[in-house]
């Protein structure tokens, strides 16, 4: 009898340490930060055909930061879409871009207020390109593209929301500086 008594406070007991023991919630370092923020913003990018010429258009998207303000991992996918008229064939040209960067960030806090950041890492872009001459529409859908990418970002911490504006140049060719697109954004970004 005396052993079924131990026996049972033993298991009370251990499962009371095992309870304690893994009660305590597990949770990120203080500094480690998730932000989502939206994207507005042009873009100028390079084009082959017909001739060589660079387009303007608006682009929007979202991203992801995950880490510190010494170094951060991001994710940020963006789309865009523009129209171009031609007088000779193809007459009619709608291209549409789907972007997906990863890559790494570093923000300097020139004041409580006034923020800096660095970014690098890669680009992936998906191209679908309608053509039409003569009344007849092609469309073509482009393998991937890869490419580094590096940019600057300036912003303002005003409470519980940021506003940041900044340039990304997405280097195509770096023999030839006016085959890379350039992208600027705005971007906020509610909680801390």
């Amino acid at each position: 009898m005396n052993s079924k008594i131990i026996f049972v406070s033993f298991i009370c007991f251990g499962s009371g340490l095992s309870s304690v023991a893994f009660s305590k919630p597990m949770s990120a370092p203080k500094d480690i930060k998730y932000t989502i923020s939206p994207l507005f913003g042009y873009e100028t990018v390079f084009r082959a055909t017909p001739s060589p010429h660079t387009a303007t258009r608006a682009m929007y998207g979202a991203r992801l930061t995950v880490g510190s303000d010494t170094i951060s991992g991001e994710l940020e996918y963006t789309k865009s879409s523009d129209t171009e008229n031609f007088l000779v064939a193809p007459e009619k040209i709608v291209t549409n871009d789907d972007k997906l960067k990863l890559g790494l960030r570093s923000t300097y806090r020139l004041s409580e207020i006034v923020y800096m950041t660095g970014r690098l890492g890669g680009q992936a872009t998906q191209s679908e390109r309608t053509e039409t001459s003569s009344g007849i529409s092609t469309t073509t859908k482009d393998d991937p593209k890869y490419h580094p990418y590096a940019g600057a970002h300036i912003g303002l911490k005003l409470g519980p929301i940021s506003v940041s504006v900044g340039a990304t140049a997405i280097i195509k060719d770096t023999s030839d500086l006016s085959k890379n697109d350039i992208q600027h954004t705005l971007s906020v970004t509610l909680g801390n």
